[in-house]
């Protein structure tokens, strides 16, 4: 009796590799200053997007793929004023392949995505990260900024091919899950003062009152704040007098609001409110400027001092 065994003769199936999709893990951009949101690229990934797959079986052939549809019901971070944060998604971590939303399912089985990522030949379950980065120019509030995107999967792949080009234990599926991507604004503000000069002068009673000077701030859209003025490095602790140095001699000094008498100083009162702004008073804008004008004068009332180059620093801090 002859027995004819055949059929499978030649057949060569590569192992069994499995993909699913599971839970994410949130992206988050972490705590950033509103300046920073609105003129820096901020960068944050998550390196697992929901899809994961064991890949000593998987081989690429034409009808292969890996495919992520990504879908929002808003058009990026939304704030708690209803302020929006925009960013882009990219497949790579070079902020290439940038991935659309609401496009047709982006392809990581293309442009040899899957190898660049460690996907084909990994003998553990390997995740599809996603890589993403803000788009300048937002002038938003501060708090916290959150968007949940839909990833919708879908994949299709042979791990053998069989006689006559036949897919032996395909392994496919379609899987969406949820992926939250945050970012928390902080307040913040760009200052702009010049150098306070009194210029030279034979006695104190001819030194001239500086005048007209102003502060500029751009501060965080919507923030309420204060601006105060330290008393320098070597203020006066009777009376409160600012004093420049000169070696051991001084020279007394202040600094007043606006164009009156009343000291520009650090606590209490003493402050600057953001309202008190002579222009743009109120809240911050976070574009443009609010100017807070004052003026400064030497004390008449003192002996004049030996002769030198006198120095003071000053600390201006904002307070939310």
């Amino acid at each position: 009796m002859l027995l004819a065994l055949g059929g499978l003769c030649g057949l060569s199936v590569s192992a069994q590799a499995a993909c699913s999709v599971g839970t994410t893990t949130p992206a988050a951009f972490g705590l950033v200053g509103s300046m920073a949101v609105k003129n820096t690229l901020q960068s944050t990934s998550t390196l697992n997007s929901g899809l994961s797959c064991v890949g000593t079986g998987i081989t690429l052939f034409g009808t292969s793929m890996f495919k992520a549809t990504i879908t929002s019901a808003t058009s990026g971070m939304v704030g708690p004023t209803g302020d929006v944060i925009g960013y882009t998604i990219y497949a790579t971590n070079a902020t290439t392949y940038p991935i659309s939303r609401g496009a047709p399912g982006f392809d990581f089985a293309s442009n040899g995505l899957l190898s660049l990522l460690g996907l084909i030949g990994s003998a553990s379950p390997k995740y599809i990260p996603l890589y993403l980065s803000t788009i300048t120019g937002s002038n938003v509030a501060a708090g916290v900024y959150t968007e949940t995107l839909n990833i919708q999967w879908d994949w299709y792949y042979c791990p053998g091919i069989g006689i006559g080009g036949i897919c032996i234990g395909a392994n496919s599926g379609s899987k969406s899950t949820p992926l939250t991507v945050t970012l928390t604004v902080a307040n913040d503000c760009t200052i702009s003062a010049l150098n306070i000069s009194f210029g030279s002068a034979p006695v104190i009673s001819a030194f001239t009152p500086v005048t007209s000077q102003t502060i500029s701030l751009s501060c965080t859209k919507g923030s309420a704040y204060t601006v105060g003025l330290s008393d320098g490095a070597q203020a006066v602790s009777v009376g409160g007098r600012r004093q420049m140095i000169s070696g051991s001699n001084f020279l007394a000094y202040d600094i007043f609001k606006s164009a009156g008498t009343t000291r520009w100083g650090s606590v209490g009162s003493a402050r600057r409110a953001s309202s008190d702004a002579e222009i743009n008073p109120g809240n911050g804008l976070g574009v443009g400027s609010q100017v807070f004008n004052f003026n400064a004068k030497i004390y008449t009332d003192q002996a004049t001092p030996p002769a030198g180059t006198y120095i003071d620093n000053v600390v201006l801090d904002v307070g939310f």
